[in-house]
């Protein structure tokens, strides 16, 4: 098994780290989806360690070790209030994971990557939206569109939504960048990732050479196993092919 830390940045950030020696080395931060934390996210973890990459959990705010009210309040509410409390939860984790990149970067990691599942998805693409340093990312079940699926857009949701990736694909895609969704999602319906990977492709090819975008059409949010097995090995091969340094 790996080397396994758990400490705080800034005093309130929980991070679960897991490598191999030697170190330091590339790393990648997996940010998890709702209602989940770092530690739901170990085998994760520890596949990226076995391939010799410096594996960082990060426990979002309001879940984890610094789980509150939050996460049970957003389970009674409707749209467009939920919609909202998600668009100001992702900007929330985005800076967090910045502070955590402040952190791994100081230790001496380099280069660093994302992968992030759902939410944690939604955030890992802010992330790499906001952050030079972000030098490759997966998003699995994400989106870079903050549009509701579903209830009204309200003033609140509209001001919120100009801080969607969607709106940078130059700031987005200036890295690789792979989406990989699930053709029967109800959840985050794929054709959102599916159009910004296809409007990068035509419109902006240089960006577009970045991007890779792989839909499986049997899955929905709960992916099928069989599936989910698929997308770790894509996630994987596609991090250490732009992160791992021989």
């Amino acid at each position: 098994m790996p080397d396994e830390f758990r400490f705080f940045v800034d005093g309130r950030i929980p991070v679960l780290k897991m490598h191999y020696e030697p170190r330091p080395g590339p790393a990648v931060l997996v940010l998890h989806g709702l209602g989940a934390n770092a530690d739901a996210q170990r085998w994760e973890l520890n596949a990226l360690a076995t391939w010799g990459l410096s594996a960082i959990g990060v426990d979002a705010p309001h879940h984890g070790a610094r789980r509150d009210a939050w996460l049970d309040e957003m389970s009674w509410l409707g749209p467009p209030e939920s919609h909202a409390r998600l668009l100001h939860a992702i900007l929330e984790a985005a800076h967090d994971v910045s502070r955590v990149i402040d952190h791994v970067a100081s230790e001496g990691h380099w280069p660093i990557g994302l992968a992030g599942i759902s939410f944690g998805a939604y955030t890992a693409l802010t992330v790499a939206a906001n952050d030079s340093r972000v030098q490759a990312t997966v998003s699995i079940l994400g989106s870079p569109d903050w549009t509701p699926r579903e209830g009204p857009i309200t003033d609140e949701i509209r001001e919120l939504m100009h801080h969607a990736p969607v709106h940078r694909p130059w700031d987005c895609a200036r890295h690789p960048l792979l989406l990989l969704n699930a053709g029967r999602d109800s959840v985050v319906p794929p054709h959102w990732a599916r159009d910004f990977a296809r409007t990068l492709w035509e419109w902006h090819p240089g960006l577009g050479s970045h991007v890779e975008h792989f839909e499986y059409p049997e899955s929905d949010h709960m992916m099928r196993q069989e599936d989910w097995d698929d997308v770790w090995r894509r996630a994987l091969g596609f991090l250490r092919r732009h992160l791992y340094r021989e």
